[in-house]
């Protein structure tokens, strides 16, 4: 599989400069509540490493999406899946509420996030090659591939 670097976005380059070593929030209600309704990208991370990057319409909605169990979310449901072992099928219900929901909620408050402004018309392009580039945990080209192989029938 190729690298790639943020060479490979070209004027996008310093956005994710930006996004990826900016100052982080902790991922709390604390953390989170002078957040507006702004559309743009959020990253997530433990320590150095980032773990999900999405385009949001919304970044305080989507932030506490992540917090909360209770909706659908699917930053929640991939936290359920790689780290906690949730079976593919029914992760997205059982990241919503239950133990699962528990231990997803007790995860997130030891991740911090950073965001960055982007226009509703590039953000989820931006997004998808963010994620490539940063190869993030959750939604990253080698998790994609493991989660391909995993998938595999017996």
């Amino acid at each position: 599989m190729p690298t790639f670097t943020p060479g490979h976005l070209g004027k996008w380059e310093s956005l994710y400069n930006d996004l990826m070593d900016g100052e982080r929030s902790a991922l709390t209600q604390e953390g989170t509540w002078m957040l507006g309704d702004k559309p743009g990208l959020v990253c997530v991370f433990e320590e150095d490493e980032p773990l999900f990057i999405e385009a949001s319409s919304n970044i305080s909605k989507t932030l506490q999406c992540y917090i909360k169990a209770g909706s659908d979310c699917e930053f929640r449901t991939m936290l359920g899946i790689v780290e906690m072992g949730a079976s593919v099928k029914n992760a997205a219900q059982r990241a919503k509420s239950g133990p699962l929901a528990l231990r997803i909620s007790k995860r997130v408050e030891k991740f911090r996030y950073r965001v960055a402004p982007a226009s509703a018309k590039t953000m989820q392009q931006l997004a998808d090659a963010f994620n490539v580039v940063a190869d993030t945990r959750y939604a990253g080209p080698s998790a994609l591939a493991n989660r391909a192989l995993d998938a595999l029938p017996g």
